[in-house]
């Protein structure tokens, strides 16, 4: 891989990375909005009878409007967590919220100047040539100001902006009369100008944004054709391994580009993933609201709840007799993860660096499971995971219609096509899955690196670093000391480390101290270390403090 694709590999991650921070929080503002609306409809009522006390209503209209309020400010949340995120200073956050306040503030007058709401939707219409109300729905509030509603673009607009901001003003100096304002305070400041140019930036061009992106959702809502969802299906699992695939399938979830839904409370909702719930929420208090959203999500649950399952019974059934114990367990533990959290990295990379081909078949299954999902017309949802616990929350208890029902069989069915799948490619090709190799792959318990650091402490072949009873020291000097690490993050299942020299990284140390494997592109590093990667990062960065 040449230098400029391994810094683009590099950037795209330090980019998908920043996402999760908000994307990590709608599981959460899910539940507390599903929980909610279940608790308020009528027709549970007549199954829970106390749950119509007015104690029990005022808790499900609390969780509810709870849920609402970050999930109606999701613009703001992309503003501050990528520019925080990005930067990992909290000044960084803090200008991201003055510029989005400042550029959006800068809107609302332009709007109130040049006629209001009416007279700018009739104008742009007769300008771009499109009909009155499609620019009517480009209106709306952020925080109580009148102003476009960019959604997550502006969002992030504003956070990437101001974590460049950051980086390029924090350490500006200035003339002693001024220097109270040098340094880090300059970031706020700047950023608020750079917002004033982005919202007279955005008053003229998001229109015709807004209108590109409006035909573009309403033709993908409205024609979810199977070979396309089945594709996007199959990418968004293609990606995985390099931790990008929140950057490509965020556009659909959370973006006009996945279709606009209007609530009984008057808010206009974009994205697949959110119309979903919202239109869910609504029946919920009115049964003759239909059910929106959902088809680039219906076809997840299939392969991560059922498909996986299988292809680990596969693993178990063909792994070495005096080994399948061993095995087992890893593979039960890992299965067992996606399917009621819909986290499937565990799982996925037990297999993924040591037999591809398995994770080549397993990216085609996915894509058929979505491509048979949206040929049947399904729709589900879920609220940041694919498991069972957001499938029975977003889907059973619902109940709006019989999708989560179809989603059952289809599953029963994949599970036997992975099963038999991943048991023929296994034995066909003899691959190395858990148990089939002396050198299995495996996840090391806590116990286990105990034990191998006290054997190189007894042999004194440990370094200061590695005598320490700290994880996370190991971990620093497996990839070459605190001053090779120039920034380190953590999603779900991933360390993700930029580095000055990748020469001075111990690759084989870092699989004996947990991770499951690490890539290496360029000065971007991710360690797999499974869901306490985020643990760990928070220990590696308080010893580096």
């Amino acid at each position: 891989m040449n230098l400029q694709a391994a810094k683009s590999f590099e950037f795209f991650q330090r980019v998908g990375r920043a996402m999760m921070t908000v994307v990590l929080i709608l599981p959460l503002v899910s539940i507390l909005m599903g929980i909610g609306g279940i608790i308020l409809n009528p027709n549970v009522h007549a199954f829970i009878p106390f749950l119509d006390a007015p104690s029990w209503l005022s808790v499900g209209l609390f969780l509810q409007k709870a849920g609402q309020a970050l999930f109606n400010n999701l613009p703001l949340l992309f503003a501050v967590g990528i520019a925080s995120t990005w930067t990992g200073k909290p000044i960084a956050g803090f200008s991201s919220l003055i510029a989005f306040l400042v550029m959006h503030t800068v809107i609302g007058v332009l709007i109130q100047t040049n006629g209001g709401t009416a007279a700018l939707a009739e104008a742009w219409a007769t300008d771009i040539g499109q009909p009155v109300d499609a620019l009517q729905r480009m209106f709306g509030q952020e925080l109580g100001i009148q102003t476009l509603q960019t959604g997550v673009f502006g969002g992030m607009l504003i956070g990437f902006t101001s974590a460049w901001v950051y980086n390029r003003f924090h350490q500006v100096k200035l003339p002693d009369a001024i220097a109270l304002f040098a340094g880090e305070r300059s970031v706020p400041i700047m950023a608020s100008f750079f917002a004033i140019f982005l919202g007279l930036l955005l008053f003229w061009f998001w229109p015709y944004a807004h209108i590109a992106i409006l035909s573009i959702g309403d033709l993908i809502a409205s024609n979810t054709n199977a070979l396309v969802v089945g594709m996007y299906g199959a990418v968004e699992k293609m990606l995985i391994p390099f931790g990008l695939h929140h950057i490509y399938n965020a556009p659909i979830l959370f973006s006009p580009l996945g279709g606009e839904y209007l609530t009984i409370d008057g808010q206009t909702i974009v994205g697949d993933q959110n119309i979903y719930i919202a239109s869910v929420v609504d029946r919920l208090q009115n049964s003759d609201i239909s059910v929106v959203g959902g088809h680039f999500i219906a076809g997840k649950f299939i392969p991560v709840m059922f498909g996986l399952p299988g292809a680990a019974l596969a693993m178990y059934h063909t792994a070495k007799t005096a080994k399948r114990k061993i095995a087992g367990s890893l593979l039960l533990a890992a299965a067992f993860t996606a399917f009621l959290t819909g986290i499937t990295e565990p799982l996925e990379f037990t297999f993924l660096f040591v037999a591809p081909l398995l994770y080549v078949a397993h990216t085609l299954l996915t894509g058929i499971a979505f491509g048979i999902a949206a040929m049947l017309d399904l729709q589900a949802g879920f609220g940041g995971g694919s498991g069972v616990i957001d499938y029975i929350l977003f889907n059973v208890l619902p109940h709006h219609n019989n999708a989560w029902i179809t989603i059952a069989i289809l599953g029963v069915i994949f599970f036997a096509v992975y099963y038999v799948t991943f048991r023929f490619l296994i034995l066909k090709f003899n691959l190395p899955t858990p148990g089939r190799t002396e050198d299995q792959v495996k996840l090391y318990s806590s116990q286990e690196y105990r034990a191998k650091q006290k054997e190189q402490q007894q042999t004194g072949q440990t370094s200061s670093l590695q005598n320490s009873d700290s994880q996370a020291a190991q971990v620093i000097a497996a990839f070459g000391g605190q001053e090779n690490l120039a920034h380190v993050d953590a999603c779900l299942t991933r360390l993700r480390v930029s580095v000055n020299n990748h020469d001075l990284i111990d690759k084989p140390r870092l699989i004996e101290l947990g991770a499951k494997d690490v890539l290496v592109i360029g000065k971007g590093i991710q360690a797999i270390f499974g869901t306490n990667s985020s643990i760990l990062k928070e220990e590696i960065l308080e010893l580096m403090a």
